[in-house]
């Protein structure tokens, strides 16, 4: 488990990231276990947002993959991370959610599948998990690389 002190060390670690590709950030975060496997929550606040996320997240992610390298390579532990900025990530996973359970009710009622369109693997898994639990409906992804998307049909 990732401790108060490297958290802190980590913190430090990306808010230097930051100010050497020219960006001034205040850092917060948090780590927890989930299914045994740390899980570190880091929120950045900047005033230029829109440059750091990129068109619909792809500059964001990219920033996620090479900062999860450069702290694990300083702190030596596995660990999941998620690198939100403003908010990006929970305001989509939020609309994401909406938008799968309004398209799952239309299908349940109409008994036809809906086929969404490309979304990235974190959008693809929000819906399925958002859908799991739902009797009526399962979601199946299909095709492959930036093909990729998700079905959602009516059990019948």
């Amino acid at each position: 488990m990732i401790d108060a002190k490297e958290l802190e060390n980590i913190k430090e670690i990306i808010k230097d990231f930051f100010l050497k590709a020219g960006f001034i950030v205040e850092v917060d975060g948090n780590c927890s276990n989930r299914d045994n496997e740390d899980v570190l929550e880091i929120e950045i606040k900047t005033s230029e947002a829109q440059n750091l996320i990129g068109k619909q997240g792809l500059v964001l992610a990219d920033i996620q993959l090479l900062l999860r390298k450069v702290i694990k390579k300083k702190i030596e532990k596995e660990f999941y991370l998620s690198l939100d900025i403003d908010g990006y990530k929970r305001n989509k996973e939020s609309y994401l959610r909406g938008v799968a359970q309004s398209i799952a009710d239309e299908v349940s009622r109409t008994r036809q599948e809906k086929e969404l369109p490309y979304t990235s693997s974190f959008d693809r898994r929000i819906v399925h998990m958002e859908l799991a639990d739902r009797k009526d409906v399962l979601t199946e992804s299909i095709g492959e690389g930036e093909e990729r998307r998700i079905i959602i049909k009516p059990i019948i």
